[in-house]
């Protein structure tokens, strides 16, 4: 995916993330997405500036050898963490935020809505293993949410849509 320019020169590119989508940026990238049960995880180095967000809308693929990794929390967020590496971001530099996992289908659903929760677990648990440190979490709820995500220093702003 590329990233739209801004129009006022200074500003930094942004860049819309649809979902089922990864974005690595080796600059300052600011990545804007709409969650309601689905996860985003952005990550960066602070010491390289490169990072990236995933949004991602199952916690699990179907099988070995899925089409579209990035759409599952399982398989995306390995994905995210090889390119934004491959952008010569150290692992051990990495940090993450982790936004998302509304209940926004709780009405509808039999389980009452643990879709979001259980893409919650998934991307908590896929970090720890990779031992990247969570800096901040905002998830659950039964709102959705508008994020901006600035890959490059990890700033982010969040609103309750």
């Amino acid at each position: 995916m590329t990233a739209a320019r801004v129009e006022n020169p200074g500003e930094v590119s942004a860049a819309y993330l649809h979902p089922g989508r990864v974005l690595a940026h080796a600059q300052d990238l600011r990545v804007v997405t709409i969650l309601g049960s689905c996860v985003a995880v952005g990550l960066w180095d602070p010491t390289t500036g490169a990072g990236g967000m995933i949004h991602f809308v199952l916690p699990r693929a179907p099988g070995v050898g899925a089409r579209d990794p990035a759409r599952y929390g399982d398989t995306g967020i390995a994905l995210m963490i090889e390119r934004i590496r491959a952008l010569g971001a150290s692992a051990s530099g990495l940090r993450a935020k982790v936004f998302g996992g509304a209940g926004v289908l709780r009405g509808n659903e039999p389980d009452g809505g643990r879709l979001g929760v259980e893409n919650v677990e998934i991307a908590l648990r896929r970090l720890i293993e990779a031992r990247i440190p969570i800096v901040a979490v905002e998830t659950g709820g039964e709102r959705g949410r508008k994020v901006q995500f600035h890959t490059g220093d990890g700033s982010a702003w969040v609103k309750q849509v």
